[in-house]
């Protein structure tokens, strides 16, 4: 395996380890119900979300390839266990997007990146996917310093609705910095880069989390 395909994996692997970490946390006292937990079972959720692959510029320094894929899928990994939200991640190989370009009502620069640039698309995508909301973000800045084992990484993201008269109207747009914990002992840049990008996406989940407690009339403009 080459180094950018260790790299790759590495992260891969770092940032699911960290939505699984955060998403479990506070499931082991009631485990199975061993220690007669009473907690209610949490409501289904009501409404679907489509999570896009996050735009990322290419050549972009630093960021490996398919990064913002990597962002998109933990941020749905964490949302998993959210009440609010069905949560799913967008891929051009689901069997609607797959139909819709076989029969030449989608091409292939209407399926692929970029989303959050290019709205619309990711709209119309969404609309085929039968969403209620959907999500576009983008890798907004990064920057990392390996002999102080520190590494920041921002991310901008946009809250859709999809139903109703406000069918393509936003929501809310969420601007996130994660960084190193001091007490990680990672000192490569790609354990620290994971790292900050696991800490953003736990703070952009926070956000829509709460923003899904909001009320109708406090949805924004």
């Amino acid at each position: 395996m080459n180094q950018v395909g260790k790299n790759r994996k590495w992260t891969s692997l770092s940032l699911v380890a960290i939505a699984l970490l955060l998403v479990s946390g506070s499931a082991d006292a009631g485990l199975f119900g061993l220690f007669g937990s009473k907690k209610k079972p949490k409501p289904l959720p009501t409404e679907s979300l489509i999570v896009f692959p996050f735009d990322q510029e290419e050549g972009g320094a630093r960021i490996p390839e398919e990064f913002g894929v990597d962002i998109a899928s933990t941020l749905r990994s964490m949302l998993s266990g959210d009440a609010k939200y069905a949560t799913y991640l967008y891929n051009q190989r689901l069997s609607p997007i797959r139909r819709a370009k076989e029969d030449s009502t989608l091409k292939t620069q209407d399926i692929t990146p970029p989303f959050a640039e290019e709205r619309e698309k990711a709209i119309r995508l969404a609309d085929i996917l039968a969403g209620d909301f959907l999500l576009v973000g983008s890798i907004d800045d990064y920057q990392v310093d390996t002999a102080k084992r520190q590494a920041q990484l921002t991310l901008t993201a946009e809250l859709i609705r999809m139903v109703g008269r406000e069918k393509g109207k936003l929501v809310k747009t969420f601007t996130v910095t994660g960084s190193v914990p001091e007490s990680a002992k990672a000192i490569e840049e790609d354990e620290l880069r994971a790292l900050a990008a696991g800490d953003a996406v736990s703070k952009l989940k926070e956000e829509i989390a709460k923003t899904g407690e909001d009320k109708p009339e406090e949805v924004a403009e």
